[in-house]
């Protein structure tokens, strides 16, 4: 049986990512049986049970660690006034006291040293900006 990372549950699961990973000829091919436990995982993730749904308002703040939760964002119809859209901003922290993430991860995050960088995205030259006000 396969123990969690560090005595630890730590789990990555997108499953779009997973069936698109289907079109390349080297990954193995799913079984019925792990379809079905993905049927599973979906269902009880959307179940009143287990969700929690959350109505954002101007000035919430939502903290998620990605290893330890499942989320995922819902659709949304956003207003055609500047001032009225949606305006979400994404940030990833790598706390220096956080928890190491598996060898096996460090392909997607580049790092799983405790404290590191790890993941988002950086575009070689350009300043980080994230503008609260209309331009």
């Amino acid at each position: 049986m396969r123990r969690p990372w560090g005595g630890r549950l730590t789990t990555v699961y997108a499953r779009d990512f997973i069936q698109a990973a289907q079109r390349f000829k080297h990954v193995p091919r799913l079984t019925g049986l792990q379809i079905e436990a993905m049927d599973l995982l979906d269902e009880l993730a959307a179940s009143d049970t287990f969700r929690l749904d959350m109505d954002f308002q101007p000035g919430d703040i939502q903290f998620l660690h990605n290893h330890q939760i499942l989320h995922a964002r819902t659709a949304y119809e956003d207003y055609p006034e500047p001032e009225r859209k949606r305006h979400l901003l994404r940030l990833w922290l790598s706390a220096p006291n956080g928890r190491e993430l598996p060898a096996a991860l460090a392909a997607r995050y580049g790092e799983v040293t405790v404290g590191k960088v790890r993941g988002g995205i950086r575009v070689p030259g350009q300043t980080l900006r994230a503008p609260l006000e209309a331009e």
